[in-house]
């Protein structure tokens, strides 16, 4: 591994705070669809007769042969005008709602939304309450364009701080990153809003700024955070990531500030996690091997998880890196484990190689370079063959693993079960409500999937590259290898003197090796290998 991709590797692992959209979605994405024009209407429209003994749309398709149920394929009539509902409807759904029968509530409160004016005292609060009952029922994304609505209409100060707070949960789990994030949050006015919702809000709006490169506006949001609340933590992290963007030689200064920030309880684990791995390549970079090592023991993991195949990787490169080429080729063991055998890593073998042929093993440093070739033989050939890298499988899965791609990737997944879930609620939510909700999903469905689609093309290019670079060295080793083969041993060359073996310490037991994995022991292999170099003798 070389030293600038543990760099990049350090900004896509915080993509998440500061990679810009690759992909925006359409201005009226996440909002409710407008209903069809009537019938009278799109047929004056397009200039069609409409008099009585004249062939209108309908008798045209008829006279044409098309029969009845392909023209209603065709053109699927608009739904009748929404029928009048009494006043009380609105007071019986919220008794439904605050008895927890929110599938009850959720009919007649759109029900009662489709016939009350907007400049009804109580129209932001129906709006709420069924988002609130659409979110119980989990369909978070419905619920969650419902909210988005009261936040951009801001009819009633009352409702809105709720309603606000409300899409902050929801930022937890995929979402709608342009409805939410950058129409909402992103485009408010901080004036008026509660201390929490206001720092999200600010957090939300520098985190544009930077994204637009205006790192000076970003500030004047930052500084506005609180020092103790854990939205100012995660705003240093996008403004140190954003600046490693920007320099070639990172100061040591920006390494502490990353180490403090490993160390911040304010911040999520995973904030944290990315922290310390900021760290340790920072280090790499700087070739303080041991320092980042050290950095790398900082990443908590939770009890008998199996880890990140990526953090593995690096921390073997480094351990080959010190010399420690065993424990190198223990962690590289583990890296053979089912959890991370769909892993992309082409790295992993190239190391291997390197490690064989340090020790002189040649022909099994052959092999090793080898089974890279073999294992993404048919990724290697779509991209000599320039086919779509999208449709590849490997790349594909590992452009999703990490980044944008992966966002879009999980909001897409759950568009697919909430769409899933929606049916379950045909007849309890009325023809209306029901139609509404599917032609909401299925319009934000196609705009996550060509959100996702753009990333996703990106990404997979990324990865093509890296196998590529993987690929080259491979061959280069195999050259380098074949040589080392056919060379002569002059007369009087010796052995390498083996290394003494570090003895185990009373507290630790030894076990062989049966390929058989178990997550509590990933951490802890050790292979035993002796060197076959030979030393001349002068």
């Amino acid at each position: 591994m070389t030293s600038r991709p543990l760099i990049a590797a350090a900004l896509a692992s915080a993509a998440l705070l500061v990679s810009p959209t690759v992909a925006r979605a359409a201005p009226d994405a996440g909002t409710l669809p407008m209903p069809p024009p009537p019938a009278a209407a799109t047929a004056k429209a397009a200039g069609a007769p409409t008099d009585a003994g004249t062939a209108g749309p309908t008798d045209a398709g008829t006279a044409a042969g098309t029969p009845a149920p392909a023209r209603a394929a065709v053109a699927e009539a608009p739904p009748p005008p929404p029928q009048k509902v009494a006043p009380e409807t609105f007071d019986k759904a919220l008794k439904a709602y605050f008895d927890g029968k929110p599938r009850d509530a959720a009919g007649p409160l759109y029900a009662w939304l489709e016939t009350t004016p907007r400049t009804d005292d109580n129209y932001a609060w129906g709006q709420y309450f069924l988002a609130r009952s659409l979110i119980d029922l989990g369909l978070t994304h419905a619920g969650a364009t419902y909210l988005a609505r009261i936040a951009r209409e801001r009819t009633n100060p009352q409702v809105l701080p709720r309603a606000l707070d409300a899409l902050k949960g929801l930022t937890d789990r995929p979402h709608d990153e342009v409805m939410i994030d950058e129409q909402v949050f992103g485009a408010l006015d901080l004036g008026f809003l509660p201390d929490e919702t206001g720092a999200y809000a600010h957090y939300q709006q520098g985190l544009v700024d930077l994204r637009v490169g205006n790192e000076r506006w970003a500030n004047t949001h930052f500084s506005k955070l609180p020092e103790t609340s854990a939205e100012a933590s995660r705003a240093k992290f996008a403004l140190l990531v954003t600046r490693l963007k920007q320099v070639k030689d990172p100061p040591e200064e920006m390494v502490k500030d990353f180490l403090t920030l490993s160390e911040d309880e304010k911040l999520t684990r995973e904030a944290r996690n990315e922290a310390a791995l900021a760290v340790a390549r920072l280090r790499y970079e700087k070739k303080d091997f041991p320092g980042a090592l050290d950095a790398y023991g900082k990443v908590k993991l939770p009890e008998l998880d199996p880890g990140r195949a990526s953090l593995y990787l690096e921390e073997a490169w480094t351990r080959y890196k010190l010399g420690d080429l065993r424990a190198a080729l223990g962690i590289l063991t583990t890296l053979d484990a089912p959890s991370f055998r769909d892993e992309f890593m082409p790295d992993k073998y190239l190391l291997r190689a390197l490690i064989f042929r340090d020790l002189c093993h040649y022909l099994p440093a052959k092999r090793a370079a080898k089974e890279l070739t073999r294992r993404y033989a048919d990724s290697l050939e779509a991209v000599r063959n320039r086919e779509d890298l999208s449709q590849d499988m490997r790349l594909r899965r590992a452009a999703n693993a990490h980044g944008g791609t992966q966002r879009a990737a999980k909001f897409v997944s759950l568009l697919d079960l909430e769409g899933e879930r929606l049916g379950r609620y045909a007849g309890s939510f009325g023809e209306r409500l029901f139609g509404h909700l599917t032609r909401m999903y299925d319009l934000s469905h196609a705009e996550a999937v060509r959100v996702y689609d753009a990333r996703l093309q990106d990404a997979v290019r990324q990865e093509a590259d890296t196998l590529l670079r993987a690929a080259e060295q491979v061959r280069l080793m195999e050259y380098e290898v074949g040589l080392k083969l056919y060379e002569r041993v002059k007369k009087g060359a010796q052995v390498v003197a083996a290394e003494e073996e570090e003895l185990l310490s009373p507290a630790q037991v030894a076990f062989k090796f049966d390929n058989e994995y178990w997550n509590d022991e990933l951490k802890s292999y050790r292979v035993r290998i002796e060197s076959r170099c030979i030393e001349e003798t002068p």
